[in-house]
């Protein structure tokens, strides 16, 4: 059986328009491409190369669908690229690789374009991987699935429900599927299956050198490449065009949607410490959430989403007692499995945000610790969009794999815990978001210390972290600079947070 799903132009809340008046052709004084990649712009000449080389076409900002393709979905991160290359082939990213190298232009990798700290952006050149997103079942019956590197989670959901299969994924649909499985990739599957980056069977790259690397896998002639595509995160050692996945077959499973708006302290204590003996088939999301600022609400709730594969157990007795303190609780049993996925996704609309992660053992997890943080969040600024910090819960078959198998690294914890501070610029003046992120600042420290958590998730990449190579990569970095040598000595893809060449 084959399915294959192709990219479908987006629409937006906001409209191309505004951005329709930029020119990245215009200059008072005529530069020569040297100087215009320097400066961050792009020479016509140039450009016209490229759009010669680039046979999905290169988009300036006179096109009315340039500001879709340009914005990110962090809306912090708003600078607009020179121009835009679509690419549909592995050729064309040869073509793009080989034309940033002979201009020394600045650029950037796009599929989804969900980097929480902008790396996703440039003035210069934006390569959009999203024409790149077919996606098909290998013959063979093995259940091998190949996704396109520019396709979108949305779109692979489409293809696996339709082959009945399933993978570890995320809940919201926009993301790019390469990122997301470059990165490590968490879901509520991730304790059953392991995280999306250990289900990557083979990858294609174009690295510095132009040169393509055809589905690469363990144990070939790229194998050490190959590991670090699997955790070492977007951007660092190439353009990857292709991921062969290994996939399951869809069951039935019980979808569960709880909150508690009373003893928060008491139920987000019992929950982090009981739950982390859950039978690996249970996958959670727990999230404690402050309302926004001047609705006339403080109260803050603890809710838990997720879903139970059949086993021998069931979400009450998993939960156990708590769950009659429960202010909301909504658990369906037997429901097919992609409508439940329905229920746990959720699509979200650009806006300003900044997220700071860690990772956290159950064990030292005290009702102290839980104190603290609810006491703090009680004391968080606010601004005028809900606010909250959660638990991502890892353990089963993610701390099944040793730490240095593959590049990403987060084995052997209990739950990841991350801290979002959001806002929008029209309401909430810069003084107030300065205070909420200096807040966080300290509320992060604080909850670290109090819980013993390390390391930081980098699909979640934070602009503020300071020791970034030992937080996203721990013990593998030594070894991430080695193949960053071998492929990319001159640091070709580079960006403020990239794995530096020996």
């Amino acid at each position: 059986m084959l399915t294959s799903v192709q990219s479908s132009r987006r629409t937006f809340l906001v409209g191309a328009g505004r951005f329709a008046t930029a020119s990245a052709l215009a200059s008072a004084v005529p530069l020569s491409a040297a100087a215009e990649a320097a400066n961050g712009r792009i020479a016509p000449s140039a450009l016209k190369d490229l759009a010669a080389a680039v046979q999905g076409g290169v988009v300036l900002p006179d096109d009315p669908f340039f500001g879709d393709y340009a914005r990110p979905n962090n809306l912090r991160f708003r600078t607009l690229p020179t121009a835009i290359a679509r690419c549909a082939s592995d050729q064309d990213v040869q073509a793009c690789v080989a034309w940033v190298r002979k201009h020394g232009a600045r650029f950037a990798v796009r599929s989804g374009g969900h980097n929480y700290a902008g790396f996703s952006t440039t003035p210069g050149l934006l390569i959009d991987m999203t024409p790149m997103s077919a996606i098909s079942a290998l013959p063979g019956g093995d259940g091998l699935v190949k996704v396109g590197g520019g396709a979108l989670n949305g779109m692979a959901y489409q293809a696996l429900e339709r082959l009945n299969r399933t993978i570890t994924h995320g809940r919201c649909t926009t993301v790019g599927a390469a990122g997301f499985l470059l990165g490590g990739g968490i879901g509520f599957n991730m304790r059953m299956f392991g995280m999306g980056s250990d289900l990557l069977q083979a990858t294609s790259i174009v690295t510095a050198d132009g040169a393509l690397h055809a589905d690469i896998q363990d144990g070939g002639a790229d194998a050490d490449l190959f590991w670090a595509c699997r955790g070492g995160a977007g951007g660092n050692f190439g353009i990857n065009t292709s991921f062969t996945l290994r996939t399951f077959p869809v069951e039935t499973v019980t979808f569960f949607d709880i909150t508690w708006t009373t003893d928060v302290d008491e139920v987000l204590h019992t929950l982090l410490t009981r739950l982390a003996e859950a039978p690996p088939e249970f996958g959670s999301k727990i999230s404690v959430t402050s309302p926004p600022r001047g609705s006339g609400s403080q109260q803050i709730s603890v809710s838990i989403l997720g879903q139970l594969h059949k086993c021998t157990t069931t979400v009450e007795a998993i939960i156990g007692p708590v769950l009659e303190k429960a202010s909301k609780r909504t658990i369906t049993r037997d429901m097919a499995y992609w409508p439940a996925q329905d229920l746990l996704s959720e699509f979200t609309y650009p806006y300003f945000y900044q997220e700071k992660s860690s990772y956290m053992k159950a064990a030292e997890i005290t009702p102290d610790a839980v104190a603290a943080m609810v006491r703090l969040a009680r004391r968080m600024p606010g601004t005028c969009m809900a606010n909250s910090f959660k638990f991502f819960q890892v353990g089963g078959k993610v701390n099944a794999t040793p730490a240095d198998a593959t590049a990403y690294v987060h084995r052997g914890y209990d739950w990841l815990f991350s801290s979002e501070v959001n806002w929008w610029d029209r309401k909430d003046p810069k003084a107030l978001v300065d205070e909420n992120l200096a807040w966080q600042e300290r509320f992060y420290a604080t909850v670290n210390a109090a819980t013993k958590a390390a390391g930081a998730f980098q699909n979640f990449p934070d602009p503020s972290l300071k020791d970034w190579s030992a937080a996203y990569y721990g013990g593998n970095y030594a070894r991430l600079r080695r193949v960053k040598t071998a492929y990319d000595r001159t640091d070709l893809f580079t960006y403020r947070q990239g794995i530096k060449p020996l």
